[in-house]
């Protein structure tokens, strides 16, 4: 493996080893946060304005139930704040999920339950960033969590994207450049108070911290290193079932058997060898959307469920060296027993998840079975050229405090 992809990789587990997120159990589904401003995924909103966010989730076990929820400010690195509640929170903090719906015309049974944060009950006064936990009985005991953050636009936050050529890491083609500036705050005061974290696609497992800028000045810092680069990858496979009586371009068949609608994607082959291919995506978001109904947020209760085959041939394990993966926004694009893939009887890498009606994005990424990286470009290759959004976000902890705030937030993307 090359070595700054083996830097990256130590980066992120030291950014991460700080917070174990619990996943959902096997009857949470389409486990989503959606961002009504950017009309994404995108976990981040300013402070003090009129922007929310949207957590989605089903419970495949029909009928009601009271999920509760509270949250927690976290540093930086995801660390406990160790702060009062009064100190960052107006309001109680324990609410539950007031809007639910059992689904309405589907053979799945659900319950689709939504919370909505901020709201007239919860708000926060700091920001940084934070953990919603949901839960049914105590919060010590969370059914799941969800990471968000806030921002308070203190500082401002430019983020420029451009092709970076390196022939011995040619899967590292794309740099990003941060100028950080603020007209009220001395960004010097604290020389170690700085921290910038990059994230690629609204995934907080593709990210890195650069933790010292290029050029300082007391209102201005500016990362220009070369090092700060990322695999540009390649553009989401896509399919699309909100219509689950006809197939799609991306799909072999859709049948219903035994009360439970089935997706056949057709074979994904590697991609790593052959030109870049220019085709839209959504940066692995998903959308939950059902044809039947003009009003897309019916979809949230009115949409079925459906198994999804995915299959992958001509795949290049390496004698066990590597294991492939489908991920993306629909799976927090999580490395587990689900998203794996195992080699039927006709020589294809298969697996199946079960999954809402909708459009997603997916890819395919490897687990190296020796060192335990995972590695996005092995099957689809990695091009400059890709487009890909990019999230800066800049935390700094004044003199005096206790807790890192986030400062500012920007956004670049490849294709501008």
């Amino acid at each position: 493996m090359k070595f700054y992809s083996i830097i990256v990789c130590l980066i992120a587990s030291i950014v991460f080893g700080q917070f174990q997120e619990i996943k959902p159990p096997k009857n949470i589904k389409s486990l989503q946060v959606f961002n009504p401003q950017t009309n994404d995924n995108t976990p981040i909103i300013k402070l003090g304005s009129s922007e929310y966010l949207l957590f989605l989730f089903d419970d495949i076990n029909a009928g009601y139930k009271r999920y509760n929820y509270s949250i927690e400010h976290r540093n930086a690195d995801w660390s406990e704040s160790n702060i009062f509640q009064s100190e960052f929170l107006t309001g109680m903090n324990n609410d539950y999920a007031r809007t639910y719906k059992n689904s309405f015309n589907t053979y799945q049974k659900y319950t689709n339950y939504q919370i909505q944060f901020p709201n007239n009950a919860m708000n926060v006064k700091l920001s940084g960033n934070y953990v919603l936990k949901v839960y049914l009985d105590n919060d010590s005991n969370p059914v799941f969590t969800q990471r968000f953050a806030v921002y308070q636009p203190i500082a401002d936050v430019g983020v420029m994207v451009s092709r970076y050529n390196n022939p011995t890491i040619k899967e590292l083609n794309q740099r990003l450049q941060i100028q950080v500036a603020s007209g009220t705050q001395n960004l010097t005061e604290v020389p170690d108070g700085a921290k910038l974290f990059l994230m690629k696609n609204n995934n907080w497992n593709e990210g890195l911290f650069v933790d010292r800028p290029t050029f300082s000045r007391p209102n201005q810092l500016t990362y220009n290193d070369t090092n700060i680069v990322f695999a540009g990858g390649s553009e989401y496979n896509w399919f699309d079932n909100k219509n689950l009586e006809v197939p799609s371009l991306t799909t072999e068949q859709t049948f219903r058997k035994d009360s439970v609608y089935n997706t056949v994607l057709r074979v994904d082959i590697p991609k790593y060898n052959l030109p870049y291919d220019d085709y839209p995506d959504i940066d692995g978001n998903f959308y939950i959307r059902n044809n039947r109904y003009g009003n897309e947020y019916a979809a949230n209760s009115e949409a079925d469920y459906s198994w999804v085959y995915f299959a992958l041939d001509a795949f290049e394990d390496q004698n066990g060296l590597y294991e492939p993966y489908v991920v993306g926004a629909f799976n927090k694009w999580e490395i587990n027993e689900d998203s794996k893939l195992h080699k039927d009887d006709n020589g294809l890498w298969v697996t199946e998840l079960f999954l809402k009606q909708g459009y997603y994005n997916y890819q395919y990424v490897v687990k190296n079975t020796k060192t335990g990286q995972i590695d996005p470009s092995y099957v689809s290759g990695s091009f400059w050229q890709t487009e890909n959004q990019y999230q800066a976000l800049f935390y700094y902890r004044p003199w005096g405090q206790r807790y890192d705030i986030l400062m500012g937030y920007g956004s670049g993307n490849s294709r501008q």
